[in-house]
């Protein structure tokens, strides 16, 4: 019985190495493309045009407007007026901001008002913006107007009361929320999942080419790990570096990794802004200890805050910064390879067209879709089922001791 689960173990700690790094390309692919940025502004496009169908046409336009805004970006791109020569289309993306709250988005459309110029259906765009600020919603108003018929059903005994009532409605009412307050939360779910979408089709690519480029077959795999009892010992003592490695990459909290959008983990952001200071210690002096960040936008727009010095000087350092955070990226990658080399499991990956075809011979195309498959269940999946698996061990080897034990006995 221990067998079958060391060999278990030894293949899902293989499948957790892979899956860390098809985790660590997401999380690059999501910094590099700006997906975050890219997401929120269609998330605001959408919000304006269901709002107002008359801003259909400019939508994109006043979203883009609006997340541009140096006050609201907080990528160093935004300082820009024009895009980078041989990167328009990628400067672009990186120039939007990556988060926005609603008290922000309300303002960056009050200002947009100062600029747009242009007509939409025979409106000013700048009209039909101060139209979507200044509606209040209907559900805030409907809920007033039912306060507002109760208190005129009280009795006249109650006059003193209904007086601290009504004052306190008026206070209620001058800061009620706009449509666009009102709807913001809703549209930044659904921005929200489009995102960890469109990262959940990066990781099923990922898996794919994985399982074909490194010529992982399950069934071999299986295979190998049952007949080498050296190779699936090893990689079953290997469980915990793995796991370490998965708790970085995953930014795993209470023992349990999350499925969850791919960001940059916050120990890595740290290592970077560590890394940052020690590289450019007159520069940063006077910085102070970075708190934990989220996600990488927020780390360089807190260097960015408090920094000392011009523009220039501080897109210099974010810069950087985001250089560095790559650069750690892939050395965790480098860690996790070797974790998995020491434990005597190599990714050996197809160098010829040959070798590409001989995949495709009897069950081993079927071993690697099944590959493909598990992998693409996420890193998550599989820190959670080594977990599972790690925690029953010691049982079932007490089981087997004792069964042993029993045996031997006459």
């Amino acid at each position: 019985m221990l067998q079958y689960l060391d060999t278990i173990i030894a293949f899902v700690v293989i499948l957790l190495g892979v899956s860390l790094l098809i985790t660590i390309l997401t999380q690059t692919i999501s910094a590099l493309m700006g997906y975050r940025g890219t997401n929120l502004l269609w998330g605001i496009r959408t919000l304006l045009s269901n709002i107002e169908p008359g801003l259909v046409d400019k939508a994109e336009e006043i979203a883009t407007e609006v997340l541009r805004t140096p006050i609201i970006s907080d990528s160093l791109f935004s300082k820009f007026a024009r895009d980078l020569p041989l990167l328009g289309s990628l400067t672009k993306r990186w120039k939007l901001a990556s988060a926005i709250t609603p008290q922000e988005l309300v303002r960056g459309l009050n200002n947009t008002v100062q600029t747009m110029a242009t007509t939409s259906k025979g409106k000013a765009t700048g009209e039909l913006i101060k139209e979507v600020l200044n509606t209040v919603d209907p559900e805030a108003d409907r809920n007033a107007q039912m306060v507002l018929e109760t208190l005129q059903k009280l009795s006249p005994n109650t006059a003193i009361q209904m007086d601290k009532i009504v004052e306190e409605l008026k206070t209620t009412m001058q800061g009620s929320i706009g449509k666009v307050e009102a709807w913001f939360d809703t549209i930044m779910k659904r921005t929200s999942q489009r995102f960890t979408s469109q990262m959940r089709i990066w990781t099923i690519v990922f898996a794919v080419l994985f399982a074909f480029g490194a010529k992982l077959d399950s069934f071999e795999i299986l295979r190998q790990l049952w007949t080498s009892p050296q190779l699936r010992a090893s990689l079953v003592s290997d469980r915990e570096t793995i796991l370490r490695e998965a708790s970085v990459v995953l930014s795993v909290q209470s023992g349990t990794a999350q499925v969850a959008s791919p960001s940059v983990p916050p120990q890595i952001l740290g290592n970077a802004m560590k890394g940052l200071k020690g590289i450019e210690k007159e520069a940063t002096a006077g910085l102070g200890d970075a708190p934990d960040f989220s996600n990488l936008d927020e780390a360089v727009h807190w260097l960015r805050k408090n920094l000392k010095g011009d523009e220039t000087l501080k897109e210099k350092l974010a810069g950087e910064y985001e250089k560095l955070v790559l650069t750690e990226l892939s050395a965790q990658a480098d860690k996790i390879k070797q974790d998995l080399a020491k434990a005597g499991f190599q990714l050996q990956i197809v160098t010829s067209w040959n070798e590409f075809k001989k995949l495709f011979e009897g069950l081993r195309l079927l071993g690697i879709l099944v590959t493909a498959g598990l992998l693409s269940l996420g890193a998550p999946f599989w820190f959670n089922a080594l977990k599972t698996l790690s925690n029953l061990r010691p049982l079932v080897a007490n089981s087997a001791t004792k069964t042993a034990i029993e045996s031997t006995q006459p």
